[in-house]
């Protein structure tokens, strides 16, 4: 086995291996190490092999080497979901995606690029180890081939109720979107959510669980609790029910931990994050069938309407008027408006559009 001298070449002296080893260690995991950082982690590993020994085996530097390449790679693979930009390759990828909306139907996009039609108002999914169970009487068989992604659509007038292969399930109301892996990878469970939905998330202490959105990013290890992430909305929120999860705005390192009846509020226009107790059931009661409100604004019940039954209701009358009370989403429209009409005195008229309220 060849071995170094003092006269012949020592590591560090034009080495091609090392030099490779280095360029890996200088460009791997870019965005998450400081250029003087990689430099230095660098410097520490050089410093290892050159000068403290006499005599070196060429192939024992050439494995400590390959070792220190796999490491300085494996600390950039292990962090959860990163992608050159640093951010999670299920929030990349959401941002990539482009949507057709060119039916009524609740659409399950495959990783594959095969699409699903799921008819019905309230549509089921059900994963199990085949692939997944679509409104309890279609198995569609999927592979599991590294990070793929499937995405379900849930149009305006649709509901959709999903247990992902972990067993954690969710509820997503008219007007969502939701990406996530067929097969969580055993280290992060990632989901990204655009719209609405309540989770009921399995716990797996040492596997924690991810709901982003384009504004926020939702920790949690199990608990129940609604995300709210309209693209047409000023706000974007979490309303926790039951465990504890901690909200962080994405644009910034503001967060803030919920206890059971908190929300957390992220205002758009001046990205801040705030947190109030409210009444959990104003914002999961809708997956539920109902909707309750406790002297709510008037033009935030009518979207609210408008996404569940998917039909346009402007609003003529003062946006100050509120509305107290219940609504039975399983009555049809009209009767729904009747409610409203009768607690905030005022009336509506149908149009070829949709509805109008006024005084």
């Amino acid at each position: 086995m060849t071995q170094y001298t003092h006269e012949e070449k020592q590591p560090g002296e034009n080495d091609p291996l090392e030099a490779s080893v280095k360029q890996i260690s200088l460009s791997a995991g870019n965005e998450v190490f400081q250029e003087e950082e990689k430099a230095a982690l660098w410097e520490r590993i050089e410093n290892d092999f050159a000068v403290k020994q006499p005599l070196y085996r060429r192939i024992g530097w050439k494995a400590v080497a390959a070792t220190a390449a796999v490491l300085i790679a494996a600390t950039w693979w292990l962090l959860p979901g990163k992608t050159e930009k640093g951010e999670s390759g299920i929030l990349q990828f959401a941002k990539q995606q482009h949507i057709s909306d060119t039916t009524t139907e609740t659409r399950l996009m495959l990783g594959n690029n095969r699409q699903m039609t799921l008819n019905g108002t309230n549509a089921t999914l059900k994963y199990n180890q085949q692939g997944v169970l679509l409104n309890n009487s279609q198995q569609v068989d999927q592979a599991h081939n590294g990070e793929q992604y499937n995405t379900l659509i849930v149009p305006y007038g649709r509901r959709a109720h999903i247990t992902l292969e972990d067993g954690t399930v969710a509820w997503l109301n008219a007007g969502s979107r939701m990406i996530y892996p067929v097969v969580f990878d055993g280290l992060k469970r990632e989901v990204f959510l655009e719209g609405e939905a309540y989770f009921d998330v399995s716990q797996k202490a040492d596997v924690p669980f991810f709901v982003y959105t384009n504004k926020l990013r939702t920790t949690v290890l199990g608990t129940g609790f609604n995300v709210s992430a309209y693209a047409d909305d000023a706000e974007q929120s979490v309303v926790l029910v039951s465990g504890n999860v901690k909200v962080k705005a994405n644009s910034s390192n503001n967060e803030q931990l919920l206890s059971p009846g908190e929300k957390a509020g992220f205002t758009i226009s001046d990205e801040r994050l705030s947190k109030q107790t409210v009444n959990t059931l104003e914002y999961t009661s809708w997956k539920d069938g109902k909707l309750q409100f406790e002297h709510a604004p008037l033009n935030h019940i009518v979207k609210r309407l408008g996404r569940y039954f998917n039909i346009r209701i402007t609003l003529q009358a003062s946006e100050q008027a509120t509305f107290s009370g219940d609504l039975d989403l399983a009555d049809d429209v009209e009767t729904v408006l009747d409610a409203v009409s009768a607690s905030t005195g005022l009336t509506y008229k149908r149009t070829e559009e949709g509805f109008i309220f006024k005084k």
